[in-house]
């Protein structure tokens, strides 16, 4: 495996890693912006708005960079200069570590939301007692969407890889 090889490995497993974590963000802000107060004017409004698209950007642009424009990145930041060997020995195919890797942060999402799942929806039919209407049904659908699609990412990795290799072939073929 090349240098390069292992900067684009790890530079797209990063980018995903970070992406997927946005699940958890972009929510959030979204809760912050259904939740305000009516005391809030315009201007928190606006701000909120902002913030909420700016992030979106944010994530949206590191998924471009760092999975689709890998070799860009590497040759703008020159992460393939200044080693003393071309060459690591590792002879594991791009697809193979894309594979293995879209397994574990799927296991990483799966295992990280399935018990926030069991908690809010735990938290869900114990106040249902009290109060007729549960601020945590919001929730509830959230960690159920992040652990079916920690599920879906463990199980369809192929197709993941798949997709990203397209990918990297028409990245390839501009050049």
């Amino acid at each position: 495996m090349t240098i390069r090889t292992f900067w684009t490995i790890f530079i797209k497993i990063l980018g995903v890693w970070l992406v997927l974590d946005s699940v958890t963000v972009i929510p959030q802000f979204l809760s912050t912006l259904f939740f305000t107060d009516s005391n809030n004017t315009v201007q928190n409004f606006a701000l909120t708005v902002a913030l909420l698209l700016l992030t979106i950007g944010i994530y949206i642009f590191i998924l471009r960079l760092f999975v689709f424009k890998t070799a860009w990145l590497i040759d703008k930041l020159h992460l393939d200069k200044g080693f003393d060997e071309e060459k690591i020995d590792l002879n594991v195919p791009l697809s193979t570590v894309l594979t293995v890797s879209t397994i574990v942060i799927g296991g990483l999402m799966f295992v990280d939301s399935l018990p926030q799942l069991c908690k809010q929806t735990f938290v869900f039919f114990q106040q249902q007692n009290v109060f007729r209407e549960s601020p945590t049904s919001g929730w509830i659908f959230f960690e159920l969407v992040k652990t079916v699609l920690g599920y879906l990412l463990m199980t369809n990795s192929k197709q993941v890889v798949a997709f990203i290799n397209r990918q990297i072939t028409k990245e390839n073929d501009t050049y």
